[in-house]
């Protein structure tokens, strides 16, 4: 069995292809095989990469245009037998010089994680070079949580071992069409331990038409979220239907005063339960973390309801029921 493929999927992604390629092909650890997998671009996809002539790049063309779930599928159904392991790639994507090196050597010395990701930069200008940026968390026992909220790992920065994907058969679901990431890692999760390196070794380009961000799709991209949340919320015992996530998450509607109480009442209710059930393991600093995160969804649910933020029934409620902080801490936190 060889040791590395780098899957990456493309799709009419020319001005920025070569740049994504080229930071792969010029990686510290060389002994990989790139796949590039093109949904059927219409642009010089296929001009540039001819152009190349590196034995470790191949190139497979859909004959029509599938989909990134798709696609990303028969590239798993081809490579998973025959690699150790498994990178992603994106062609809009950087990654830095040591990013497989890294990556390498932590799944070589913790052979109990199945997936790792890295902290990258999200920039829309891939000349500029940060020296800081927010960061995914790090321990399994954090992701695993962490994931009833964000996505928790830069998609192009995975990379899988190949023997756990293929004994689970663990692929994406092809019914989702703008979020099929974050619902493989929660099914990861579930299954084995994942994990990020404290490390930033990906630029993630920012474009407003991305598969999520696109005017067009960002309503269905936070239906496709909620549906995916709310079934994870089930493995911590605790039923919020889709619809509550979506409105206590995401939507930016005004309701009324007593309206507003008693949804923040079920949404804090779950999010005490969460905290005094799944939080034992965390380190002192992840707790910290973790229940600051908590009182400020909720200040955001209390912004988009576009209710009274001087509403003395509201503070008194919030103050009340909330247990997964310090009282005084709760108020500050909420207050800036």
């Amino acid at each position: 069995m060889k040791k590395l493929a780098v899957l990456l999927p493309t799709y009419n992604a020319a001005p920025y292809l070569k740049e994504s390629v080229d930071s792969i092909l010029n990686q510290t650890f060389a002994d990989f095989d790139l796949y590039i997998f093109d949904d059927c671009s219409t642009d010089s996809t296929s001009e540039i990469l001819s152009e190349y002539k590196d034995t470790r790049l191949h190139y497979r063309k859909n004959l029509k245009n599938i989909g990134i779930a798709k696609t990303l599928n028969k590239g798993l159904e081809e490579l998973l037998p025959l690699y150790e392991f498994i990178a992603r790639m994106d062609a809009d994507d950087w990654a830095y010089p040591e990013r497989f090196k890294k990556q390498l050597d932590y799944l070589e010395q913790h052979q109990e994680v199945v997936l790792c990701g890295t902290q990258g930069y999200w920039i829309k200008d891939m000349t500029q070079n940060p020296i800081s940026g927010w960061k995914y968390p790090v321990s399994y026992e954090y992701i695993k949580i962490y994931l009833l909220f964000a996505a928790t790992f830069g998609h192009s920065s995975v990379m899988i071992r190949g023997y756990f994907f293929n004994k689970h058969n663990l692929i994406y679901n092809e019914t989702i069409s703008t979020c099929e990431d974050w619902d493989l890692w929660i099914r990861v999760a579930k299954l084995g331990k994942i994990s990020n390196l404290p490390d930033f070794m990906m630029k993630y380009r920012i474009l407003e038409n991305s598969n999520h961000r696109s005017p067009q799709k960002i309503y269905k991209h936070l239906q496709e979220r909620s549906k995916i949340i709310s079934e994870y919320w089930t493995a911590f015992d605790i039923e919020l239907s889709s619809e509550q996530i979506f409105d206590f998450y995401y939507n930016e509607k005004q309701i009324s005063n007593a309206e507003f109480i008693n949804n923040c009442k079920v949404l804090i209710q779950a999010f005490n339960s969460l905290y005094e059930n799944s939080c034992q393991e965390l380190s002192f600093e992840e707790k910290r973390s973790f229940s600051y995160m908590l009182a400020r969804k909720i200040l955001n649910y209390w912004k988009r309801s576009k209710v009274s933020r001087i509403d003395a029934v509201i503070w008194w409620t919030i103050v009340k029921e909330v247990r997964f902080m310090n009282k005084m801490k709760l108020i500050k936190s909420i207050i800036r």
